[in-house]
């Protein structure tokens, strides 16, 4: 039977700030996993990434010949996440761009049987807080910007997600609902562009 698996995702350095527990069908692949952590993390997804778990890198498969590493991946495309054997409270960690990287910590809470029908319903966002990251700046970095809108109690801190905008970015502006409306598109735009060869 299909199962429900639940997930805590966070942001190295920034446990208690930006964090998703994430429902997630074990049919689905440890990319697919991938992808539903960057969507709701407001990545551009546009950079390497690799789930390492137990001895294993999953790795997204994009140049993976030219890893030092490359006997060692595993390739997280293809990979279900139902073939992971996960026991409760297992964690893996998640490295998206090598150059400035960002570190998330997943931890796997447990699993449910899925009801009858609700397939589509999955990846669904059930729980989090924070904004999300940002491009091109570590998770360090990232965590400076947060420190200091938590000091000033505001942000003038600005970004650029896609081409002729700006806008603010204020890490404590996060719309579940929002971010739940939109996940399922922006999964899929992403898988197309990590899995489709031009």
């Amino acid at each position: 039977m299909t199962k429900v698996l639940t997930f805590r995702v966070e942001i190295e350095g920034l446990e208690d700030k930006i964090w998703r527990k994430i429902e997630i069908t074990d049919r689905r692949t440890v990319a697919d996993l991938a992808y539903t952590i960057l969507a709701s993390f407001d990545s551009l997804a546009y950079h390497l990434y690799n789930i390492k778990y137990k001895d294993n890198i999953y790795d997204c498969w994009i140049n993976a010949e030219d890893s030092p590493d490359y006997e060692n991946l595993t390739n997280a495309v293809i990979t279900k996440l139902s073939s992971l054997d996960l026991k409760e409270n297992d964690t893996m960690e998640m490295e998206y761009d090598y150059g400035s990287p960002t570190t998330f910590r997943i931890t796997y809470l447990g699993s449910k049987d899925l009801e009858r029908g609700n397939g589509t319903h999955y990846p669904y966002i059930i729980d989090g807080a924070g904004r999300g990251m940002l491009d091109d700046i570590c998770d360090f970095e990232l965590k400076e910007i947060v420190d200091d809108i938590d000091k000033k109690g505001y942000s003038e801190h600005y970004f650029t997600p896609g081409y002729e905008r700006t806008i603010k970015y204020d890490y404590r502006n996060y719309d579940i609902k929002g971010d739940n409306i939109l996940l399922k598109g922006i999964i899929s735009e992403i898988k197309n562009g990590y899995e489709i060869d031009e």
